[in-house]
């Protein structure tokens, strides 16, 4: 019985222990680098603001943040490899509308957004643009919805793909303005962005950031932004809410997540730092200037809008049976 007694304490007392030590490391967090995976090459406006996201995180941890591309699949090996990854918030993730998207438009992704993901915050948001070679007789949005319908399939547009969400966003935008234009698919916005200013196609949408260089040129015209309002990067150019679309408010943003599960502490941590990384004014003040908007959420906010998009572009793909290359 004594025996008994001694072996209950000792084991109370063992638990005890345990509890105190992994509070204890819970409260070191993170005691060792901690990962974000990009799921996109190095280079791009995603991987740009994932990159000074990391070294603000670095210093605010006293930890490195280290950035792993993981490009492929539109974005989905990088999502799928982070979806599978131990809960312990040593491994994010940037996502992107991509990811949203992917539910709908290929039959195995790899994850499911609404499932597999612990959301964080929403980090940026940059719109996209609606623009013309210069050439083409058009200077208003109203102007190329009135040279498309006076010759209905005769014009084309270029996206930086299959499945992206400006290709969605443009399939939206044709069907609520009742336009018949040819998508023509580029593997990039920086391909699409060279044939439309050589003319190769006369249309095309992208996200802003990478079309100020051709804007700023002469080469394309920008004729409308897909925000709710005007963007600060091009002031005088309409949004198409502003032009009988009050409903569209579309764009390239990023947000951070984790796997599922995520313990909450360590979704706060990082809700904070994220928060604290876009009031920052170096921080904020670069990234403006790439034409970012900056769009800190709480982590429920964010998971609404994951779960909006899903039903948004997921209906865009059926309905005009949008299949994945």
């Amino acid at each position: 019985m004594i025996g008994l007694k001694r072996q209950s304490r000792m084991l109370a007392a063992g638990a005890m222990l345990s509890c105190a030590a992994l509070a204890s490391a819970a409260g070191k967090y993170p005691d060792r680098p901690v990962k974000l995976v990009v799921p996109f090459s190095a280079g791009g406006q995603f991987d740009i603001a994932a990159r000074m996201l990391a070294q603000f995180a670095s210093k605010e941890l006293g930890q490195a943040v280290i950035v792993e591309n993981v490009p492929g699949g539109g974005g989905n090996i990088g999502a799928a490899k982070v979806a599978t990854a131990p809960a312990d918030g040593y491994t994010l993730l940037t996502l992107g509308g991509n990811h949203t998207i992917a539910q709908a438009l290929y039959a195995k992704p790899g994850f499911r957004i609404d499932t597999d993901f612990t959301p964080i915050s929403m980090v940026t948001v940059a719109p996209h643009v609606v623009l013309v070679n210069a050439t083409l007789p058009v200077n208003t949005f109203p102007e190329l919805v009135n040279l498309a319908k006076r010759s209905p399939g005769t014009l084309s547009y270029g996206s930086p793909g299959i499945g992206t969400s400006m290709h969605l966003t443009f399939e939206m935008i044709k069907a609520n303005y009742g336009l018949d234009i040819l998508h023509v698919p580029y593997k990039g916005g920086a391909n699409m962005l060279a044939d439309l200013a050589a003319g190769q196609v006369k249309t095309g949408i992208v996200a802003l950031a990478p079309a100020k260089e051709f804007i700023s040129t002469g080469r394309i015209r920008p004729l409308a932004v897909t925000s709710k309002a005007r963007s600060p990067a091009l002031p005088d150019v309409p949004s198409l809410s502003e032009l009988g679309y009050p409903a569209l408010d579309a764009g390239s943003w990023m947000g951070l997540a984790g796997p599922k599960n995520l313990p909450p502490d360590i979704v706060q941590r990082w809700n904070g730092i994220v928060h604290a990384f876009l009031t920052d004014p170096a921080s904020s003040r670069k990234l403006e200037e790439m034409a970012f908007k900056l769009s800190p959420s709480t982590p429920a906010e964010f998971d609404r809008q994951l779960r909006s998009e899903v039903e948004a572009y997921g209906k865009v793909v059926r309905e005009n049976k949008i299949m994945a290359q």
